[in-house]
């Protein structure tokens, strides 16, 4: 697992081998507040790739989406 930042968001990867000799990549985020810690497991669907790299930054991509998402609409929650 890595942890980038993101617009004060820490975007939380996993990439795992799967059987087809492929990678499959999802990230969680995750946001600090007065409230304390936001976890969003799961933030992400799962991306399948021929490379980690290629499925790690579809998963990024979609967190980054994600985040921006929230930002522009701080009422809506992802389920």
């Amino acid at each position: 697992m890595n942890t980038l930042q993101y617009k004060g968001w820490e975007i939380v990867t996993t990439a795992l081998p799967t059987a087809d000799h492929k990678w499959s990549a999802s990230c969680d985020l995750v946001h600090f507040s007065a409230n304390g810690k936001e976890v969003f497991e799961g933030a992400t669907m799962k991306f399948v790739r021929d490379t980690e790299g290629e499925a790690l930054k579809a998963a990024c991509d979609e967190a980054c989406i994600q985040v921006d998402n929230i930002i522009a609409n701080p009422t809506v929650r992802m389920a």
